[in-house]
């Protein structure tokens, strides 16, 4: 008997273990596109037993789309039950308005930035405020100011002074002049302005003893004196071949600078190209470049006519540009449409009469009724 009972003990034991070993398991699970995380420490591709439960949360900058959603799974016969919870992106909401600025908003939800932008004659004060981000608690940083922008007094230059008395600090936007010693002349510009970023611009001028060499592209010196150039010195300029002088050829040094201006030498013009059916004449097809003021005339390529004969054909040739072309073209019309395609050949003329037709050529006469259909002669076949 205290076999058996040994015996039966034994075989229960063993039933245990099969039954433990066949216990249902689940995998860890994801749920990346919920934008939701595991609450709690687990390892990647951890099993759990059957009965075990997970509990998860939004991800930071998150909250849950339905408050009342369920936020915990249960791993039931190898199978987790359904997540309820799925999370969106956080709003900051719209950002508090700036005095004199507004904000170059590129989104409100979690991560989006916004960037600060000061009105005309105003600028930001304080360090690091180019940008905010909307993070899981708000916008982060503080809110920006834009002051009225300030310049400080201008700088001094040497040989010259301002032709006003200088102030402690200027407001935007407002101008000073320089001018230059007797004897010396002004190189740049005479007139500077507060700019939005609180500097003077341009660069100040310098007064120079004497005028600064003039820098013309494609000009020529044909008469005066080489650098340097002092007061009373005079240079004449023409331009290279095809290049057209516009202003003065001749200028002197004066104690205000040259004058007059220095001239410029124009560009040429490339060859016209107006696409659509037009074409240059033939009187123009060779040349390459054609100076400032050059003048052209167009046609219509071969087996086109004008859409209006009345308009100029002509464009010209303006500082490296060419005037609007007035001409289009269309098709011509077939000069054979018009003409006859057959004949009559003979018949009984008068009422109840009967007529004899033919068509020239390749045509065939086509009637609802043909009574007699006859291929008339060309004058490559002979004549009627």
């Amino acid at each position: 008997m205290p076999r058996n009972v040994l015996s039966l003990a034994v075989a229960l034991f063993s039933c245990l273990l099969m039954c433990t070993h066949v216990q249902g398991e689940c995998t860890l699970p994801s749920f990346e596109s919920r934008n939701v995380v595991l609450s709690g420490s687990y390892s990647p591709g951890q099993t759990l037993p059957d009965g075990s439960a997970l509990t998860f949360e939004c991800l930071s900058g998150h909250t849950p789309v339905d408050s009342r959603a369920t936020k915990s799974i249960t791993c039931t016969k190898s199978q987790w039950t359904d997540l309820g919870l799925s999370c969106k992106k956080k709003s900051c909401g719209s950002p508090p308005e700036i005095v004199n600025g507004r904000y170059e908003i590129s989104g409100i939800l979690f991560g989006d930035t916004i960037k600060p932008i000061c009105n005309t004659g105003y600028m930001l004060v304080g360090y690091g405020l180019d940008q905010r981000v909307c993070r899981d608690g708000g916008w982060d940083g503080r809110d920006p100011e834009c002051e009225v922008v300030k310049c400080a007094a201008p700088p001094s230059i040497e040989n010259g002074q301002l032709s006003d008395e200088p102030l402690e600090s200027y407001e935007y936007s407002q101008v000073v002049t320089y001018r230059c010693n007797s004897g010396f002349s002004l190189s740049g510009s005479s007139n500077l302005h507060c700019s939005d970023d609180g500097t003077f611009k341009p660069d100040p001028p310098k007064c120079l003893d004497g005028c600064p060499k003039p820098e013309i592209p494609h000009a020529i010196r044909i008469g005066g004196r080489s650098p340097p150039y002092k007061i009373g010195h005079f240079i004449e300029y023409k331009c290279e071949d095809l290049y057209t002088l516009k202003g003065i050829k001749e200028i002197a040094c004066r104690a205000g600078g040259w004058d007059p201006e220095p001239p410029k030498c124009i560009e040429p013009c490339r060859v016209p190209n107006f696409g659509g059916n037009v074409t240059l004449r033939e009187e123009f097809s060779s040349k390459d470049l054609f100076p400032h003021g050059d003048k052209v005339a167009f046609k219509c390529k071969s087996g086109y006519e004008p859409v209006d004969s009345t308009v100029s054909r002509i464009a010209t040739c303006e500082e490296t540009k060419w005037t609007k072309l007035l001409l289009t073209c269309k098709e011509e019309k077939s000069s054979s449409s018009s003409a006859p395609l057959g004949a009559i050949l003979g018949g009984i003329f008068g009422s109840g009469g009967l007529l004899l037709l033919g068509c020239f050529g390749v045509y065939m006469l086509v009637t609802k009724q043909s009574k007699r259909k006859q291929k008339v002669p060309t004058n490559e076949e002979g004549s009627l």
